[in-house]
């Protein structure tokens, strides 16, 4: 009887697993909670443009932090200027002086010190003389090269700023990509398994499935390109502090507000004052002006003024000798003046006119590339704003009909794939275009040198 009522079970349970009606039912109500739960994940999917608020990125400011403590061109630029600053001392000091030692009317018959009267150890001295404001001059040209190597390692400090800020927000889009990419697998994943249950079903056709799987292998060949993309990225923010390339990066933070824009130069004077590149130039120009100066100085003599002292030895008749004591002062004929002095100070003057032609077209340039900066941050600026505006949410909107329409089969699965793949590139090119709105903040910062250091603020600080 157990065995018969066991029997019995196994029958009915057979006759359950054929009802093609119960399992029809029961793979709709999977199929029903499959789009429940991408109904979800498209919710979740797109920026939540109302909660941003400013963050600072301690990560960041801790990068920027490493990066100047360490980076071997900035340590480089330091060097630069103690070895320009230990010139200026040199620079101001007088010649050394000459110390002579010789033998005076040493009879050659004998070499003896006591035979002739004339005979006598003599020790002098000499020391030279610039002509007044030399050396104040020549100190001047030193200390306008300290500053000026003072200012290139600033500019220098704030290149590395940007550049680190740069590769943060490139590895921010490219994490964006990786995170979208991943969602994309996960979510064509079970676009197939619904394909799948609606072919077997008989609602669905196999090319839905086909399709599917051809979506899953692009997805996974872009995600290889993003992770190497990313790999170079790592490996430039990594030389940049200063470690080995392989250092692993932790994912950057999604939560990135859209910046305001940043103040616009009022006048070329003020790119002037703030600039560490453009300072240099102005002591450069200093320097070269002084060196004319110094040419010209080069026209009047120096003065070297010498003391000696001889002494001689008694006799050998018992005559007592008695010391000398010689003074002199010599100057320098200025003879070839015409092919010495003055060639120098034309010289000078060319390099001054060269130097000052130099320094308008540097600053030509700082300000056309600080305005071409200017204009690419505005272009990115409204098309984050284009995005957060319109393109994501009609994209969402577009994707949650056709979601409905193939529910109740109006809608083909190639349509909902499309619609699907468009919000997330509208995502993808939102995220970049909100990465390249901060590269090119921080380029312009850079370019006309105010607030190097400011960032975003992040989650952690709060």
């Amino acid at each position: 009887m157990e065995n018969l009522r066991n029997d019995g079970v196994k029958h009915k349970a057979r006759i359950r697993s054929r009802n093609p009606l119960k399992k029809r039912k029961k793979k709709m109500k999977k199929c029903l909670m499959f789009f429940f739960m991408v109904g979800l994940m498209i919710s979740g999917s797109l920026p939540s443009f109302s909660g941003y608020r400013e963050k600072q990125s301690i990560v960041l400011r801790k990068w920027i932090q490493e990066a100047l403590e360490n980076n071997p061109r900035l340590e480089a630029a330091y060097q630069r200027v103690l070895s320009a600053e230990k010139v200026i001392p040199r620079a101001g000091a007088l010649p050394d002086p000459h110390f002579t030692l010789s033998l005076s009317n040493l009879p050659v018959n004998s070499f003896s010190f006591n035979q002739e009267p004339m005979t006598g150890k003599v020790i002098g001295i000499m020391q030279m003389f610039p002509f007044p404001g030399k050396l104040s001059l020549s100190t001047d040209i030193a200390e306008h090269e300290a500053a000026a190597k003072e200012y290139q390692r600033e500019e220098i400090r704030n290149q590395i700023i940007q550049r680190v800020k740069q590769a943060y927000f490139d590895l921010y889009a490219v994490d964006r990509a990786i995170e979208t990419t991943e969602k994309n697998k996960a979510l064509m994943e079970q676009f197939v398994h619904v394909a799948e249950t609606k072919y077997k079903t008989g609602s669905g056709l196999q090319q839905d499935i086909l399709r599917a799987q051809v979506e899953i292998s692009k997805l996974e060949d872009e995600f290889i390109m993003w992770k190497q993309k990313r790999l170079s990225v790592t490996a430039r923010l990594n030389a940049l502090l200063n470690r080995p390339v392989q250092t692993r990066i932790e994912r950057t933070s999604p939560e990135l507000m859209l910046p305001e824009s940043p103040e616009k130069i009022s006048s070329v004077e003020e790119i002037e004052q703030n600039r560490p590149l453009l300072k240099a130039w102005h002591q450069k120009i200093q320097k070269a002006e002084t060196e004319v100066e110094l040419a010209k100085h080069d026209v009047l003599p120096d003065f070297t003024v010498g003391a000696s002292y001889r002494q001689r030895s008694d006799l050998v008749d018992m005559r007592q000798m008695t010391d000398f004591f010689s003074a002199t002062l010599s100057v320098n004929i200025p003879l070839y003046v015409n092919r010495k002095q003055k060639a120098k100070v034309a010289e000078q003057e060319l390099a001054f006119k060269a130097i000052k032609s130099q320094y308008e077209d540097v600053k030509i340039n700082i300000l056309s590339e600080a305005q071409r900066i200017l204009a690419e941050l505005e272009q990115n600026r409204k098309r984050v704003e284009l995005y957060q505006g319109g393109l994501l949410i009609q994209a969402q909107q577009s994707l949650e009909s056709a979601q409905a329409g193939y529910r109740v089969g109006k809608v083909d699965f190639l349509t909902l794939i499309n619609n699907w793949m468009m919000l997330q590139n509208y995502e993808l090119q939102y995220f970049f275009a909100l990465s390249n709105v901060y590269k090119s903040l921080a380029e312009y910062k850079q370019a006309v040198g105010r607030d190097v250091m400011q960032v975003p603020e992040s989650k952690e600080s709060k």
